[in-house]
C-alpha cells in the first residue's frame, strides 16, 4: 500500500503538467482566433456597436470574414456604424408608431362599443323590453359551450331582428337600430382588418426575436379569425 502511494505521488506532476499543458494550448488557440478576427475583420459589420469577441458564432464568423473590400472600405470609413446608427432609430420609431396606432385603434373600439351599450340600454328599457346584453357582461359558461358569439353585437343584432319578424310594436324603430348594430359591426370589420395587416407586417419587417414572432403570430391568427368574423356578419 505504501508503495502505491508513492507511485501515486509520482504521478501528480505528470498529470499537473498535462493539466497545464491543455490550459496553455487552450489559451493559446484563442489568442491567435482572436488576432486573426482582429487582422481578418476589424469591424463587426453585424453589428457595429458590439466587440468582436469568440462569442460570434460559426455562422456570424463566416459572414465577417467574406465581407467584399467595399464593404470593409465602407466600415473603415465610419459609415457601416452611422448605416446601423440610421437603422436602428428607424427602428425604433416605427415600434413607437406601430403601438401608438394600436393604441388609436384599441380606443377606437372601445367608443364603438360605448355606442353601443347605448343602444342596448335602449334595447332593455321597457320601451322595447328585449333581453340584451352588453360590452363587459360575461357569460364564460355560454361561450364555453359555444352558445354565445362572444360580442353582444351579434346576439343583439340578431335579438332585434328576431323581435322585427315576430312584429314588434316598435319595428319600425328597430329596423333603424339593426341599421346601427350592422354599421358598427361593418366598422370593427375594418378596424381588425387594418390591425391583422399592422401586425403582419410588424411580424414580417420589424420583429426579430423567434420567440417573439410565433407570439406575434398567434395575435395575428386571433385579429384574423375576428376580421372575417365581423366581415363574414356584415356581409
Amino acid at each position: 500500500m505504501f508503495i502505491d502511494e508513492i507511485k501515486w505521488q509520482l504521478r501528480m506532476p505528470t498529470r499537473f503538467a498535462m493539466r497545464e499543458l491543455k490550459l496553455s494550448y487552450l489559451d493559446k488557440v484563442q489568442q491567435e482566433t482572436a488576432n486573426f478576427l482582429s487582422e481578418r475583420v476589424k469591424h463587426d459589420f453585424l453589428r457595429p456597436d458590439r466587440e468582436l469577441t469568440l462569442d460570434l458564432t460559426v455562422n456570424e464568423a463566416e459572414v465577417l470574414i467574406a465581407a467584399n473590400e467595399e464593404v470593409r472600405a465602407f466600415a473603415d470609413q465610419g459609415g457601416l456604424k452611422d448605416l446601423h446608427a440610421r437603422f436602428n432609430e428607424l427602428t425604433g420609431r416605427v415600434e413607437a408608431e406601430y403601438f401608438n396606432l394600436r393604441e388609436h385603434l384599441a380606443k377606437t373600439l372601445q367608443v364603438i362599443e360605448g355606442k353601443e351599450n347605448e343602444l342596448f340600454d335602449q334595447l332593455a328599457s321597457s320601451e322595447y323590453g328585449l333581453k340584451v346584453k352588453k360590452h363587459g357582461d360575461s357569460a364564460p359558461i355560454l361561450d364555453a359551450f359555444g352558445l354565445s358569439s362572444g360580442d353582444p353585437a351579434f346576439d343583439n343584432l340578431s335579438v332585434v331582428e328576431g323581435a322585427i319578424e315576430r312584429g314588434h310594436e316598435r319595428a319600425a324603430q328597430l329596423e333603424q337600430i339593426r341599421g346601427w348594430l350592422h354599421m358598427t359591426i361593418g366598422v370593427k370589420a375594418k378596424v381588425y382588418a387594418i390591425e391583422a395587416e399592422l401586425k403582419e407586417q410588424y411580424m414580417n419587417l420589424v420583429a426579430k426575436n423567434e420567440d417573439d414572432k410565433a407570439f406575434i403570430a398567434e395575435e395575428l391568427r386571433h385579429l384574423v379569425l375576428l376580421r372575417d368574423a365581423y366581415k363574414d356578419s356584415f356581409a
